[in-house]
């Protein structure tokens, strides 16, 4: 008689209970996915070469190699800021590349 009832109360428990907890798990494995996606491996844009650089979208091989020959003529950058100053790159493509640079 108690084997019945604990049985039938397991059941119970196992098909009405544990799947209410897979929307939690699932929001929790997105939340980490998120944060592994988010962490984009940035690019130094002072040592960067002209490889390095094309491979970011936006940029190019030919934007890439002005980066280099400004950075050349003026030195290292001091802030992603003075992209813009670079031939090819205005403002749309300064905040489309911006994620993937760093100092």
């Amino acid at each position: 008689m108690f084997q019945r009832k604990f049985t039938r109360l397991f059941l119970i428990f196992s098909f009405v209970f544990i799947p209410l907890t897979y929307p939690i798990l699932s929001i929790a494995n997105t939340e980490s996915v998120t944060d592994i996606q988010s962490g984009i491996e940035k690019i130094n844009i002072n040592n960067a070469d002209v490889n390095q650089l094309a491979l970011i979208k936006g940029i190019g091989s030919k934007k890439a190699q002005e980066i280099i020959d400004y950075r050349a003529d003026n030195g290292d950058f001091s802030s992603l800021d003075e992209l813009i100053r670079v031939k090819g790159i205005g403002a749309k493509t300064l905040g489309k590349i911006k994620p993937y640079l760093s100092i």
